[in-house]
């Protein structure tokens, strides 16, 4: 589904990524494992149109969108879900919601969509009329993964998901990860919480100052004490 191939990415003059190599199937869930400042926010950023890479090739089911902005990138069914969360706010949760649906189909099934929502995030629900603003970081955390669902996309890219948050939080974005991929719809996991992103994810890579270090099964790194302390330190 998305294949990434030999992919340069620079800030400024500097080269963050070098030959970045890395393939997705449809409905897979696979971590994105690294040390801070390895490059993996820079990896999802170019994925999404937000960096462009000076050279490789990024190709979502035939679609050519290495040189794509950001909007042409989420319309080929791909989306981001920021570290930095990003929820508008000053506008409620329902809004917030609504919005996400409005390029899919002018938020005319939203009812039905956002039961769908409410299913995952019940908590959401209770807090339908609160502004971004007054939502708790946990809260806040759902609202941008329950909005970056209203486009229907066939890939979430996720940058570190339960940063920060309480466990009982944790526990939620894990079960909703789950469920997610059970109704097809492929994770890049980038997540500190090595042992979470392996339970969900079939295949992990990691990566060291902006290079793909290793790649393989999650089962054979959670058992590989030694390479994991080497690009994790855990």
């Amino acid at each position: 589904m998305l294949e990434i191939e030999n992919i340069h990415t620079f800030y400024g003059l500097s080269h963050i990524l070098h030959d970045v190599s890395l393939n997705i199937g449809e409905g897979e869930a696979v971590a994105f494992l690294g040390r801070n400042g390895a490059g993996k926010t820079t990896t999802l950023k170019t994925i999404m149109g937000l960096l462009t890479p000076q050279n490789g090739k990024i190709m979502m089911n035939g679609v050519d969108l290495t040189q794509a902005q950001a909007h042409t990138v989420s319309l080929n069914g791909i989306t981001l879900i920021p570290e930095d969360r990003q929820v508008f706010p000053n506008l409620t949760v329902f809004e917030n919601l609504k919005i996400s649906r409005l390029p899919v189909d002018g938020a005319k099934n939203l009812d039905t969509h956002l039961d769908w929502i409410f299913s995952l995030f019940p908590r959401l629900k209770e807090r339908i009329n609160n502004k971004g603003s007054q939502l708790s970081g946990g809260e806040q955390q759902m609202l941008t993964m329950a909005r970056g669902l209203g486009t229907e996309p066939k890939l979430m890219l996720l940058d570190e998901p339960t940063e920060g948050l309480m466990p009982a939080y944790v526990e939620t974005i894990h079960n909703v990860l789950v469920e997610i991929q059970n109704k097809g719809i492929a994770l890049l996991l980038v997540e500190q919480n090595f042992r979470m992103a392996l339970s969900i994810s079939s295949r992990a890579y990691l990566i060291e100052k902006g290079v793909i270090r290793w790649e393989g099964n999650s089962s054979d790194l959670l058992e590989d004490q030694e390479t994991r302390m080497r690009f994790l330190g855990v």
